[in-house]
């Protein structure tokens, strides 16, 4: 593909564009949802309860959800291995394993501490104490499945019910890394914000209702129909019919009299005629003397 040329340079009024430039997607119109299927393990405390006082007869995922002011649409990058020397004076890159960052969060800490309360348990059941003010107590970590959870960010517009626009993602495996201090002072009096960094082993994208996994393949892609064909209406269907037997020297494997023995070294025959001709060294002398021995170079 050629350079643009100066005609390709766009050039056409600003009203035949002003619609494409003035659909711009605004940052405030967000959703995450906490879709916990876990919580019962790591969150055994009252405010769990949907309806509790402490969440203002919400569910502890809708009032996090509510007071989640700050989140990120995920990035993603990828490891990268250099080859030199497959062709001169090149140096090549080559994608190996893809990164996904961290998942940051930020939320406003409610007057009843849930915010802090949620993140402290979950945290605190990874890695458990044998006990909290004993001398000799010890720690254990949990298995992961038993902790890891899933959430979800939609990333919606204002006419959202009318064009059906969302853009949203599903993080699997999902576990808090970091749980960053909150400072207090005698100052001027500002909301209380709780930030936290989690991990998640991957995630998927939806756009427009088309869902596409982190290898970026859509739900409606085709697949492969790995079910092997009937050879005949006895074969059985689950049977993988016989393959013919491999011929790497080129015979036909229905007829067995064009098998031939052929050296993979030399590439001489059983009867020592090379069919590609004569094999020489560098130097122009036969590889195999009259009688099919291997002769020396000099």
């Amino acid at each position: 593909m050629s350079f643009p040329t100066k005609g390709q340079i766009y050039q056409e009024p600003l009203d035949r564009i002003k619609g494409t430039l003035g659909r711009v997607s605004l940052d405030t119109f967000y959703q995450v949802t906490f879709s916990f299927g876990k919580m019962g393990n790591w969150f055994k405390s009252p405010s769990v309860v949907s309806g509790s006082s402490l969440n203002d007869g919400l569910s502890v995922q809708q009032k996090m959800s509510l007071m989640c002011t700050e989140a990120e649409l995920p990035g993603t990058a990828y490891n990268a291995t250099s080859a030199i020397g497959h062709y001169q004076g090149i140096q090549e890159s080559f994608a190996t394993l893809r990164d996904y960052p961290p998942l940051n969060l930020t939320f406003y800490v409610d007057v009843n501490h849930v915010m802090i309360e949620v993140f402290e348990k979950w945290m605190n059941y990874i890695n458990p104490s044998s006990s909290e003010r004993a001398s000799n107590s010890f720690k254990r970590l949990k298995y992961p499945k038993s902790y890891k959870e899933i959430i979800h960010i939609t990333k919606y517009e204002r006419d959202f019910r009318k064009t059906g626009n969302l853009l949203s993602y599903e993080f699997i495996n999902v576990w808090p890394t970091n749980m960053s201090s909150m400072k207090v002072n005698y100052g001027q009096s500002n909301v209380l914000k709780l930030s936290v960094q989690l991990a998640y082993d991957r995630y998927f994208t939806t756009y427009r209702g088309v869902t596409l996994d982190s290898v970026g393949r859509g739900s409606d892609s085709p697949q492969i129909n790995r079910q092997p064909e009937v050879t005949s209406a006895d074969a059985p269907v689950n049977q993988v019919p016989s393959a013919p037997p491999m011929n790497t020297n080129g015979g036909d494997p229905n007829n067995a009299s064009s098998w031939a023995d052929i050296d993979s070294g030399s590439g001489a025959g059983a009867d020592k005629v090379n069919p590609d001709g004569v094999l020489l060294y560098p130097n122009g002398k036969p590889v195999y003397d009259s009688q099919g021995n291997i002769q020396d170079m000099f």
